[in-house]
């Protein structure tokens, strides 16, 4: 039986995403990079903030970026619960999942572009966020159904399209690059109180297949290897 388990999941989950290390002068344009201009726009934008009343924006650049993004501006891609009709956001139990996914896929989609021969740099950056739900449970389902890791997404494509039309939340799924769990959910409502974990640098050597990744400058946390 496949759907024989549920979980009432109440924990984090990491979500690993492509950012920078160094915040960037949202203000520069205007102030031409002057960091007293910059400094001032950034006292008056707080004050404007403070002005207004509790309630009218409750949703800030890290619930965008951490959880909304993939069901605002992604649903349309295909991935390997999501068939480009709906969103589906993915996490992860633990930071070395989020890494072991996020390297095989930065090597793919590398190796789409053709002449490079220098390694390649990315920022990205970790986020906490905390899942309320009862999630079907298929993390134990490894052995007795391989499909659900392998290369083609025939097999995952169906069981999300059933789940998703159900309005089930979410799933807890087995990772498919190393023995860890993954959260699969489709609505962003199950999730919140996002923040930030860490900060990493990824420097891929696509013909070696290879990705190194750095949680501080020169101190490697772990590589992958196709």
């Amino acid at each position: 039986m496949l759907f024989d388990k549920t979980r009432d999941f109440n924990d984090d989950a990491y979500r690993n995403i492509v950012s920078l290390r160094t915040s960037v002068d949202l203000f520069d344009d205007l102030t031409g990079g002057d960091e007293f201009s910059s400094k001032v726009a950034i006292a008056a934008e707080m004050r404007v903030k403070a002005e207004i009343p509790s309630g009218i924006i409750n949703r800030g650049f890290h619930y965008t970026m951490a959880i909304e993004y993939p069901f605002i501006h992604e649903p349309y891609l295909s991935s390997r619960y999501g068939d480009g009709t709906f969103g589906v956001w993915y996490g992860s139990l633990n930071l070395d999942t989020s890494i072991y996914e996020t390297a095989f896929h930065m090597i793919q989609d590398e190796l789409h572009v053709s002449g490079i021969a220098e390694p390649i740099i990315r920022e990205r950056a970790v986020y906490l966020l905390h899942c309320r739900a009862v999630l079907i449970d298929l993390s134990g389902k490894r052995k007795s159904h391989p499909e659900l890791v392998a290369e083609h997404y025939s097999y995952t494509h169906q069981i999300a399209e059933r789940v998703h039309k159900e309005n089930h939340p979410g799933m807890l799924v087995p990772s498919a690059r190393c023995q860890g769990t993954n959260l699969v959910a489709f609505t962003a409502s199950i999730l919140s109180d996002p923040r930030v974990d860490c900060y990493l640098t990824y420097t891929c050597e696509p013909m070696k297949r290879k990705v190194s990744v750095e949680r501080a400058p020169g101190e490697t946390l772990l590589s992958y290897q196709m």
